[in-house]
Parts: structure tokens; C-alpha cells; sequence
């Protein structure tokens, strides 16, 4: 159900009837969403709208102008089919001619089509004094619902310095392993603005009272902040905050993402959540002063740097429910439905205050109940991925689906799908089921049935470790979800030592269908088991790497660096010879794709074993054109077994190794491109989408053994000459779907957008083609690079075993007669 696409029906605005000025006022995502509205009512006036001018004036004096935000050409190319947008107002335009309006707050098209559009009878120019909450949420035509959110989501997106340098911190970021964004909003404007003063002293809470009484915008000066917090009108303090990751299960090891400006009161507010999670970031810590000089002073871009983060976050959880946390949690659902936890603060208030009072501890109650409470509180459905009927009922629907209409609250850039629902026909699908009593409102669904596999929060598992001996192992709500497993993990054994600070559940394991509870039980069933394990080997992913690592010998790291300096040099000798001959890029991808999609699971043959490099192979029709390839690997395989200490490198590995090599430099061209063909800006652009964590999985796949024989023919198709249901067999014979076929559309032969075009006939991969096609137009969007790498990952492993000590130093022999004592 995209929210983008126009219908047919759609269609481009007709001439310009006059100019649309707009000054939009508040922070960086008040602006955004006003921005958005002011496209879409300009749309619908006949109006040219000139690039609007950001608030200069607010709280946050910030002199940005909109191309220090945002891509101001983008924008004005993006939108080009929809509405006409110009950079400044002509000079000819005479200043008597222009009218100043407050246009009222939540109108609809009535009001812009007869009211608004009958001053250009007068006036020229149309001066919008305030954009925020300008347009209706519902009774909107989709196709002006449509042109919202691609304004807001493709057409708005970030300057090029802002995209570069918020990719740079999500890759530090991810670098430490999955992460969680938490939106802090424990800063000095926001407790002045909403008269929060828990935890305060009285000296901070009169200082707060002081900004409130100077503001003039802000209307309400005598706010009573007990009543304020007993409402959950208050935002988490970072206390509060760590509270409530340790109940949700949460390990103390997990990154987290502090998405805020200043916190009021710093080091003596912040000290409780940093000693329970350590691993606590910030802009500030992640890069150098001097990387963030250009935004400093300037607090919308450095916002934006912090949208960056929290949209790219695995999971995301704002503790007050602000303007950028809605922005930031819609923008999740459009890319996908990322996980998102919205805290119930009036629920948490009760459970804190009883902990302050000594009347609770911290425990498997308070995380029980912390637990089974928040379960409908995150949004994990992927609309067109994997959801059902009723898991699409389960987001933010129900309202409607009870009342017939959508609540004002309920903004268009926080959630779409509420007026997805109510412009099509599900709605009257749906009142047709109640009708006929096919639908029960009261909704006895197996609520893990629609959430993500990690939906079971803080779970202990019970594993064996060694013959008598069990370690109960904590497991918070997963970070691991976007973690494919692609090692052979021959059991459950974890070694990590349980948390103190961070209780969390025990639970049965039952393996029958049976819905009848045991009284006194947790009870997982067959379907969580196989969550629990997936959840259990991705623990032992981050256990094996970065800060997680645990202490190895010292022949062990000297292994590693071996291997790992032998790896950046197999680069560097791959990235030179494919620099020099670039026109070879979509065969060296293609012969990667054919050496390892021979596999067969029936037999276990096959795989990137190198046995394409064979003359009875490389000859085959399906290879056809892939021998100048071939021939490139060769001469940097010369090269290489020339400096390897460790022996003469595989095909088996040398094959794949070429073909991330030549994804890189795609990826690499991709951001000089996006960058106008600026090869410093694009390079530093590429260091956050080279998404160097994202390899760590590939890179491990190091050790495989050639083949001597030939794979058996008929395996591969001639991808030039198959039909699109001969690929999707093919790619469902080793385990992967269309997702994983579009995807690697630059694999499939010389010509990408020949062969996307042909992938996009099939309704199944058509939303990914469009996806991916979205995603590298867009710099905010990196789906495709990431699953572009973990498919290759996953086709680059088929069938292979892993020699991890391949090309490590031979050890050197000691004579124990030339020893002298």
C-alpha cells in the first residue's frame, strides 16, 4: 500500500495563477511537516511556490536557510510534476500586490479552493504567516495525501553535508552492533514549555518557571507539575528512561543513541542511565569537534543530524511524544514499520513514584508488567512484506474502524495508514465482515503472531552449557532482528553473564498447540522457540565482535590481524583493477551470482566454490561474455598469491571478494553522483554509505576451498533470456524471494534498468523494484545497500565450509637441539 504513488487519475497542476510565500515557524520538524502542507495547498490553489524561509525568530535562533537544511535543487526537481517551485520571488512582482494570511489551522479543500483561491482575484502573491497545522488530516483527497508524503519523504530530504556526516554516525554507530535511538527530550525549552519539574531543584525549577513567563508564545504560565506528570504530560527523565529499558530487558551492553540537544542539568541528571548503560553516545562523542564544526551554533541541522540517527536505528524510542518523535516514527513506518516503542508515561508515573517510595523494586514484576503493557505499544508491521489482514488492524486502526473517521490526533506524517484506511476499499471490507460477523472487535488474536520475531521481551533462556552445568542468559527486546544469521552456530551455548541491574523473564517452553495457560506460568511456545534461537544467534554475533568481544589468546588476534590485513590488501589489489577497466563491473557481478547460485539443496553441491573459473564452466551459454572477468581475477590473482604469506588464495574466495569490490565502486559512483559529480563531497558521502559494519558478516566468509570439478549444467538460467517466473524459481530453489531478486537486479545481466524494468511486471517484486529504485535516488535511504550486502552474504555462504584459519602466517618450527641452557 505505497503512499507515495499518484493514481491514475492524477493529475499535473495546471498554470499559475499567482505566488506562495511561506515563513514557517518552530523546530526543525514543525518546519518539515508545514513545508509539506504548504506543497500540497499550493497544489491545490494554482499556485508557484517559492522556496519557503525557515523560522529565524523561535527559541532556538537558529539563521539557517533552507539549503543549509535541506537539498533546496531536490526539492525543486522532486516536486516538479506536482507543483511548480521556484528559488525567490521575481524581482518585477510589485510589494502591493501581495497579502499576508494566517490560513486557519485544520482546513480542508473547501476552504483553500474558495476562500484562498479567491484572493488571486486581488493579489499576486499569497503570504502564508504560520504553516504548522495548516492542512486537514482527513477528508483529503488520497491523491493530496499522496503528494503530502512525497513531499515529505522523497522530495525533503537533507543537504549533502547533513546526509554525509548523519551517515558517518549511523556506520559509528553500527559499528558497535545493533542500536537503540532514545529521544531524550530532557532538555531546558521543553521542561520550561511543558512545566515539568520532577527530580528538579528548586533553583533549576525556577529558572524554568522564568523562560516560561519570558516566552510570549507560550500561553499557559502556572502550570502545576505534579498534575502534569500524574497525566504523563511529562517527558521520562533520563532515570526514568533507564528504569525502563532494564524492564523491558534490555542488557547493559546495548548502544544507545542519545538523540537530544543540551540535557538540563547534565552529569547530575544523566548519571543513573549512563552507569547502567555504558555504552551511552552522542554526536559529540561519535565524531570530532572538527567534523561537527559546520553545524555547531546552527541547532536545525544538528537536529536533523539526530533524525538521521534515530530513523536509521534499529529500534527507536522517544520519551516524550513531540514533533520529532512523530515525524521520526512515521518516517519509520514508511521505510518499513521499524520498530518503535512509545512509552506509556502515565502508567510508567505510578510504577516510578511506588519504586521512589520503597513501596516496589525492580524485578520480574515491575519488567512483567513494564512488559505485557507496552506489548501494543511499538509498530513492527511491514505493510506489503509479511503482514495480514489483521496485523494491519492492529496499527493505529482501530479508532477507526469503531468511530468511521480519524482522529485530528492522529497526524498524516506520524501514521499514514489511518487514512490509507479510510480512502480505500479495506474500510468497507471491513464493515462488510462485521456485518456478517466475520470480524470480532475484540480482537483474541495471538498478539505474537503479528509482532517481529524479537516481540518477546526480555526473555531468559535456559541453555546448556557444558554436562550438568546451565547459564540463564539475559535477552532483551532484540536489536538482532536485522541480523541474518549466516554462520553455522552448532549450539546455544552463550557465556554471558547475566545482569544484575537488568532483570528480566523466565518462561516455559511448551511444544504443543494447546492455548490453555499454565496458572503460574510463562509460557513460550513452539513458534517463540524459534524466535528464541534466532534472537540467541544474534547475541552470539555481537558477542563475537566489536566491543562485545570477549578475551581472546594472543594467537587469536594475531590470527585475526593477519587475516584481516591479507583481506585489505586482496581490496586494494581488486579495487585497482577494477578502477582501471569500470566497463566490466556488471559481468564481474554476474560471474559472482553464477559460481555461487549453482547450489542445490538436495544434494548440498555446488555454491561459490570457483569451479566457474574451469574452461568446461566458464563456456557454458549462461557464462557467456563473463570470460574478460575471469580474466581480470586471474591477473589479480597473480598479484595477490605474490605478497599472501598464508598460500595462494581460492577462486572460492577471490570470486565473491571481486564482486563486493565491484559493489562498492557502484556504491561509491552512486554518492559522487548524488553529490553533482563531486568526487570529495561523494567520497565522504560514501564512508557512511560504504556501511563498512554492515561487511562484517561477509568478510567473516573467508576460508573457502576450490572446487576441481564442474558444477552439473542446467543450475543457472540465462538471465538474459529467462522469464521473470524461471528467476523466482531459481532464487526460491536456494531459499531466497522476490525481495532478494530485486535486489540484485545489477547481478542479473549488463543492463540494471532493462532488467528491473522486466522484474516489475511480476506484482510480487514490483514494491521492491520501486523500493530500492526510491532508495538509491534517495540519500536518506539505505535499504538497498543493506540488503544488497546481506544478500550477497547469503549467496556467498551457500553450501561453503569455512576454513577460519586459511591464509594465517605459517607457525615456525623450533629445534630443540640448537636450545642452549
Amino acid at each position: 500500500m505505497p503512499c507515495t504513488q499518484p493514481s491514475p487519475n492524477y493529475t499535473s497542476p495546471s498554470e499559475s495563477r499567482g505566488y506562495l510565500l511561506a515563513h514557517t515557524n518552530g523546530g526543525l520538524n514543525q518546519m518539515r511537516a508545514g513545508i509539506c502542507d504548504m506543497v500540497a495547498i499550493a497544489h491545490i490553489i494554482n499556485a508557484t511556490l517559492v522556496v519557503p524561509k525557515l523560522d529565524k525568530k523561535s527559541y532556538w535562533q537558529d539563521s539557517s536557510n533552507f539549503s543549509d537544511v535541506f537539498d533546496e535543487d531536490h526539492f525543486i526537481n522532486a516536486l516538479a510534476n506536482d507543483v511548480k517551485v521556484i528559488k525567490k520571488l521575481p524581482n518585477e512582482i510589485g510589494s502591493s500586490m501581495k497579502a499576508v494570511k494566517y490560513f486557519k489551522s485544520w482546513s480542508g479543500m473547501d476552504y483553500y479552493q474558495e476562500e484562498i483561491a479567491s484572493m488571486w482575484a486581488d493579489y499576486k502573491v499569497i503570504r502564508a504567516a504560520k504553516t504548522d497545522s495548516r492542512l486537514a488530516n482527513n477528508n483529503l483527497p488520497p491523491d493530496i495525501q499522496k503528494l503530502r508524503c512525497r513531499a515529505c519523504y522523497e522530495a525533503l530530504r537533507f543537504a549533502p553535508q547533513i546526509e554525509a556526516m548523519g551517515k558517518l554516525l549511523v556506520d559509528r554507530m553500527r559499528s558497535n552492533g545493533p542500536y537503540i535511538s532514545l529521544h531524550l527530550r530532557y532538555e531546558k525549552d521543553m521542561l520550561a514549555f511543558s512545566g515539568c519539574t520532577h527530580d528538579l531543584s528548586p533553583a533549576e525549577a525556577n529558572e524554568l518557571k522564568t523562560i516560561r513567563d519570558a516566552n510570549d508564545n507560550w500561553k499557559v504560565k502556572d502550570i502545576d507539575p505534579m498534575e502534569q506528570r500524574s497525566k504523563g504530560f511529562c517527558p521520562l527523565t533520563p532515570k526514568e528512561a533507564a528504569i525502563f529499558l532494564c524492564a523491558l530487558g534490555y542488557p547493559s551492553n546495548t548502544p544507545i543513541y542519545v538523540a537530544a540537544g543540551e540535557i538540563y542539568g547534565g552529569d547530575s541528571h544523566m548519571g543513573v542511565l549512563q552507569s547502567r548503560y555504558p555504552m551511552l553516545m552522542r554526536k559529540e562523542n561519535l565524531a570530532s569537534s572538527e567534523e561537527l564544526e559546520p553545524f555547531t551554533n546552527h541547532l536545525s541541522q544538528l537536529a536533523a543530524l539526530d533524525y538521521i540517527v534515530s530513523v536509521e536505528s534499529d529500534v527507536f524510542i522517544p520519551t516524550y511524544s513531540g514533533n520529532m518523535a512523530r515525524a521520526v516514527e512515521g518516517h519509520r513506518r514508511f521505510l518499513g514499520h521499524r520498530r518503535t516503542i512509545s512509552p506509556d508515561r502515565k502508567a510508567l508515573v505510578r510504577l516510578f513514584d511506588k519504586i521512589e517510595q520503597g513501596k516496589l523494586k525492580e524485578g520480574k514484576y515491575l519488567s512483567d508488567h513494564v512488559i505485557e503493557s507496552h506489548r501494543n505499544r511499538h509498530n513492527s508491521v511491514a505493510l506489503g512484506n509479511y503482514c495480514s489482514f489483521c496485523e494491519i488492524l492492529r496499527v493505529s486502526s482501530m479508532a477507526i474502524i469503531m468511530t468511521g473517521g480519524i482522529p485530528e490526533s492522529e497526524q498524516l506524517y506520524h501514521n499514514q495508514l489511518v487514512w490509507m484506511l479510510e480512502n480505500n476499499s479495506l474500510l468497507k471490507k471491513i464493515r462488510e465482515w462485521e456485518d456478517r460477523g466475520k470480524f470480532n472487535h475484540s480482537l483474541s488474536i495471538d498478539t505474537t503472531s503479528w509482532l517481529c520475531p524479537e516481540s518477546e521481551l526480555g526473555m531468559r533462556i535456559v541453555s546448556s552449557k557444558t554436562q550438568s552445568n546451565t547459564v540463564e542468559t539475559t535477552m532483551g527486546v532484540s536489536l538482532l532482528s536485522t541480523f541474518t544469521s549466516l554462520v553455522n552456530v552448532p549450539s546455544l551455548t552463550i557465556s554471558t553473564t547475566p545482569t544484575i541491574r537488568c532483570p528480566s523473564n523466565a518462561v516455559v517452553i511448551r511444544c504443543n498447540k494447546m492455548d490453555t495457560d499454565v496458572p503460574g506460568e510463562n509460557v513460550l511456545r513452539r513458534r517463540e522457540v524459534l524466535k528464541c534461537f534466532g534472537a540467541s544467534v544474534g547475541m552470539e554475533l555481537l558477542a563475537s565482535s566489536g566491543s562485545f568481544v570477549e578475551m581472546a589468546s594472543a594467537a587469536d588476534l594475531i590470527q585475526r590481524r593477519q587475516r584481516s590485513e591479507f583481506q585489505s590488501s586482496i581490496r586494494q589489489t581488486l579495487s585497482a583493477a577494477i578502477k582501471g577497466k569500470p566497463e566490466l563491473i556488471p559481468y564481474i557481478l554476474t560471474l559472482a551470482l553464477n559460481d555461487a547460485i549453482t547450489y542445490d539443496k538436495a544434494t548440498k553441491s555446488g555454491g561459490p566454490n570457483g569451479s566457474i573459473r574451469l574452461s568446461s564452466e566458464i563456456s557454458r551459454p549462461e557464462n557467456n561474455g563473463l570470460s574478460a572477468a575471469l580474466n581480470l581475477i586471474e591477473e589479480a590473482k597473480q598479484e595477490i598469491d605474490s605478497y599472501s604469506k598464508g598460500g595462494p588464495i581460492s577462486f572460492a574466495d577471490l570470486i565473491p571478494f571481486a564482486g563486493q569490490s565491484a559493489v562498492k565502486a557502484t556504491f561509491l559512483a552512486s554518492a559522487i553522483r548524488k553529490c553533482g559529480g563531486n568526487i570529495e563531497k561523494g567520497s565522504i558521502l560514501y564512508s557512511a554509505y560504504g556501511s563498512s559494519g554492515q561487511w562484517g558478516l561477509f568478510d567473516r566468509q573467508f576460508g573457502r576451498t576450490d572446487s576441481q570439478e564442474p558444477d552439473p549444467e542446467g543450475r543457472v538460467p540465462q538471465w538474459g533470456k529467462a522469464t521473470v517466473q524461471e528467476m523466482k524459481d531459481k532464487f526460491s530453489s536456494i531459499g531466497l524471494g522476490p525481495r532478494q531478486l530485486a535486489v540484485m537486479s545489477a547481478f542479473l545481466g549488463p543492463d540494471q534498468a532493462a532488467t528491473e524494468a522486466l522484474l516489475a511486471t511480476d506484482p510480487d517484486i514490483t514494491p521492491w523494484v520501486q523500493k530500492y529504485q526510491r532508495s538509491r535516488e534517495t540519500v536518506s535511504q539505505t535499504d538497498y545497500e543493506v540488503d544488497l550486502i546481506t544478500t550477497l552474504t547469503k549467496l556467498c555462504s551457500l553450501g561453503q565450509q569455512i576454513n577460519y584459519e586459511a591464509y594465517t602466517y605459517p607457525v615456525r618450527k623450533i629445534e630443540l637441539s640448537k636450545l642452549k641452557l
